[in-house]
């Protein structure tokens, strides 16, 4: 039987209790003693090692039934759960991501698991030793079974076995198989209820009884059973050698009985179903088209004055925005599917960095665009390691300081209308303005006239220029001038913003703002004749007309008011090079907007309206042009520039 196909599932069911096992074991390294949480890890690495052991992953059975059994005597209480345990058993799971993960992409991996489970071996006879018992380590490797019996052997005992898989199970009648396989493996398979036929042609309701012979204890039978995963039950009939249990399948089909209502509603098929996420994508392009499409009808139907018309293109306009709230609303993912391996990350750092540090999460629901969740993992790991090796002190330095010896990082996510916040909060050192200047002085980045006029909060966005430092030495973590700076960019390719807060002696906070999506998003339509641009809406503060007699000048810059404060006006079409125009109007459209960390205006020709626009990523060369992120399409056939407000300066 062709295991390669069931490969997809292998791997996401893998992932998910990998992921499972590292908070697992996290959280008894706080609780050693909890048995809800060793039996949930026995568990997760009992279902790795089947599901292993079925599609014929030699290694990454072996090394987690190792793992199964290091828990297995923790669960009987021979050994106790003490840092040495979790620090191999978390070695044991970073092995199996790494084996899982060239199971992956086809290739060998480089992954010594005969060292770990040499770890496990000698922990285990350590730690029996010091009690006074004696260790039995199997050396039988998991995917050993007892050899297949053949069909003329002579009949010794068998079983009658009832099979249920759970309900909820999101592909049963592949489970049946790996489980049909399973027994095969222990004996002779005589016959199924469904055959493996019916099973094939999809005519299979949750419940598999075979009929085997063979000489394996039902003990070991069930274990093989259970391994297959998504197993509720399983039930056994003896069948003592004087029965004949080798008579043909169709005697042993039942009558069929007459099915109540009730009876075929228990085994309704699964509400949900996996879909690939490039089927995804195809539907938000055509969604995309489908709004570029109706604009244009829009555009054509000014001319035509039907009632028929309008009123089709108005139904148009609805349905064409509910398919596009159901198709994104699927595509929306919880910010939990990348913070839970944050407390790994955070746990491994600290060891490392000799600091104690707890970390807090809240918001894990809020949901985001599966682009942006993809893009969002590699920054929020620069800001933790930034807290960990930057931020947080050492516990003697905290406890001189009057703080308690565990630090405490917070991520915390926010929905606000069509925006989330993500908020990275430590309780450490915090920055020091000052200090930021003059290294920023020393480096050639700014000079001492910039940094005098620099206020306190243009002083911490130095952290996000290319190279930018202050760490006193390089090591793995950091201090190469690289993570602020990748962080600002990676935020602002996707629609978002960037702040940072910080008081010396009492922590760091850095907020990043992004967008729900960023396929499918409202814009501000504005003119610098004879183009037009696009403005990301979540990116205007305000749009103002401002008269010219309220343009204040100082130091050869324009200003303006903006809620009691002074802010510069610049022109847009000088920023991007476009040829200047003779003022002729009295008043002057300005959008005010958020660049590098500061509140400007920003002078355009007109305003054109906001539109919902679909944007579609630049391609080479454009994509090297700064200040430009992406191209939409306007009603009227016109592709236009969607701006990059945080890489415009």
């Amino acid at each position: 039987m062709d295991m390669s196909k069931y490969k997809g599932m292998f791997l996401a069911e893998a992932g998910e209790h990998l992921n499972n096992m590292n908070q697992l074991v996290l959280a008894l390294e706080k609780e050693p003693g909890k048995k809800e949480d060793i039996d949930s890890l026995f568990r997760a690495a009992h279902s790795i090692k089947g599901m292993a052991a079925s599609m014929g992953y030699q290694e990454i059975s072996e090394l987690s039934h190792k793992m199964e059994d290091m828990m297995d005597r923790f669960r009987k209480e021979e050994m106790s759960v003490t840092p040495e345990a979790t620090d191999i058993l978390l070695e044991g799971i970073d092995a199996l991501e790494r084996l899982v993960e060239a199971v992956e992409q086809d290739r060998p991996a480089d992954v010594d698991i005969a060292k770990i489970i040499e770890k496990i071996k000698g922990y285990g006879a350590q730690k029996l030793v010091a009690s006074g018992q004696t260790l039995v380590v199997s050396e039988k490797p998991a995917t050993e079974v007892e050899p297949p019996a053949t069909a003329h052997r002579p009949l010794t005992t068998g079983f009658n076995i009832s099979i249920e898989i759970s309900p909820d199970s999101q592909a049963p009648s592949v489970r049946a198989f790996l489980i049909i396989r399973r027994i095969k493996e222990l004996g002779d398979l005589l016959s199924t209820i469904p055959s493996e036929a019916e099973i094939k042609n999809g005519k299979f309701s949750g419940r598999l009884s075979a009929k085997i012979s063979t000489d394996a204890a039902q003990d070991k039978i069930e274990e093989a059973i259970r391994g297959g995963g998504e197993v509720v039950s399983v039930a056994f009939e003896p069948i003592s050698a004087e029965v004949s249990i080798a008579e043909p399948a169709e005697q042993s089909k039942p009558e069929t009985p007459n099915l109540k209502a009730e009876t075929v509603k228990e085994h309704e098929l699964p509400k949900v179903v996996k879909v690939n996420t490039s089927l995804l994508d195809y539907f938000v392009n055509a969604i995309g088209e489908l709004i570029i499409n109706k604009s244009r009808l829009h555009q054509v139907s000014k001319g035509i004055p039907s009632k028929e018309l309008k009123d089709g293109l108005n139904q148009l306009d609805r349905l064409v925005r509910d398919l596009q709230t159901q198709v994104m609303s699927v595509r929306m993912m919880q910010i939990e599917s990348i913070t839970e391996r944050f407390p790994r990350v955070i746990r491994d750092l600290a060891r490392k960095e000799g600091k104690e540090v707890d970390l807090d999460i809240e918001g894990q629901d809020i949901e985001l665009d599966r682009s942006i969740i993809e893009g969002l993992g590699n920054p929020l790991i620069h800001l933790i390691r930034n807290c960990v090796d930057h931020g947080i002190e050492l516990p003697d330095e905290r406890r001189a300081s009057g703080k308690p010896r565990t630090a405490r990082i917070s991520i915390k996510a926010s929905r606000e209308k069509d925006q989330v916040s993500i908020e990275v909060s430590d309780d450490g050192r915090g920055m020091d303005p000052e200090r930021l200047k003059d290294a920023a002085i020393k480096k050639g980045v700014i000079t001492q006239e910039q940094a005098a006029e620099m206020d306190n909060k243009e002083a911490l966005f130095l952290t996000c220029l290319p190279g930018f430092s202050t760490a006193k030495k390089v090591s793995d973590v950091s201090g190469r001038g690289v993570g602020m700076d990748a962080v600002k960019s990676a935020v602002e390719s996707m629609g978002g913003g960037i702040d940072i807060n910080s008081r010396v002696g009492e922590g760091t906070t850095i907020t990043l703002r992004l967008p729900l999506t960023v396929a499918i998003i409202q814009s501000l339509l504005v003119e610098l004749a004879p183009e037009t641009f696009a403005i990301p809406i979540n990116r205007v503060l305000r749009t103002l007309e401002v008269e010219k007699s309220d343009v204040k000048m100082s130091q050869k810059q324009k200003l303006i008011d903006f809620n009691g404060y002074l802010i510069p006006l610049l022109s847009l079409r000088k920023i991007l090079g476009l040829p200047s125009l003779p003022a002729q109007e009295r008043f002057i459209p300005v959008v005010v907007t958020e660049v590098r960390g500061r509140i400007v205006g920003l002078v355009v020709d007109k305003f054109l309206g906001q539109q919902e626009t679909f944007i579609k990523p630049l391609g080479r060369p454009l994509n090297k042009i700064s200040g430009l992120s992406g191209t939409t399409v306007l009603g009227n056939g016109r592709t236009i520039f969607l701006l990059d407000m945080g890489n415009l300066i």
